[in-house]
């Protein structure tokens, strides 16, 4: 009990110190000799850790690192969704195409995902923030695809990326 709650002590510090140092590249030395740094008026932490925990710390920051997509809570519209076994596969998947042959010289940034949670198959597009801002992508959908009107609709989605951080990123 006591190593589990050194090691969410630990643990709890390293994520805080992570979120507040992104510029900077965060490494596993940096991280202890931080918690170890005593300041005027603080306690002191004594770090006492086996040192397989050195690695495992090391390996968790090299692949946060190769990590670029951020992902939060929002939008994105759905063209289909069926349950037929291999029709509703191969629908989703032509739809998917039909649209990147239409849809990407008017709209470069679309994002396709076609998703398989039993018994559904669905295609759902695009990144967005905001219901509204799904929602004018939608109607664009349903000018462009009359055919597929009766399906388009906005979903709430907990894993869309942000682009534009992902960029912001890559830049630096």
């Amino acid at each position: 009990m006591k190593r589990f709650l050194l090691f969410a002590l630990f643990m709890a510090s390293f994520s805080a110190i992570f979120s507040q140092t992104k510029k900077a590249k965060v490494t596993a030395e940096g991280i202890i000799n931080t918690v170890k740094t005593s300041a005027p008026g603080q306690g002191t932490v004594t770090i006492s850790q086996d040192a397989k925990m050195q690695l495992l710390l090391k390996k968790q920051l090299e692949e946060r690192e190769k990590d670029l997509y951020v992902f939060y809570s929002g939008y994105r519209v759905q063209v289909y969704m069926g349950n037929g076994q291999k029709k509703s596969k191969d629908e989703a998947y032509a739809r998917e195409k039909k649209m990147k042959a239409k849809l990407d010289s008017k709209m470069q940034d679309l994002t396709y995902y076609v998703s398989f949670s039993s018994p559904f198959w669905r295609l759902r597009v695009g990144d967005y923030r905001t219901y509204t801002e799904a929602l004018v992508a939608s109607n664009m959908i349903k000018a462009e695809f009359p055919e597929f009107s009766t399906d388009v609709m906005v979903v709430k989605d907990n894993e869309t990326r942000d682009f534009a951080f992902e960029q912001m990123e890559s830049k630096r």
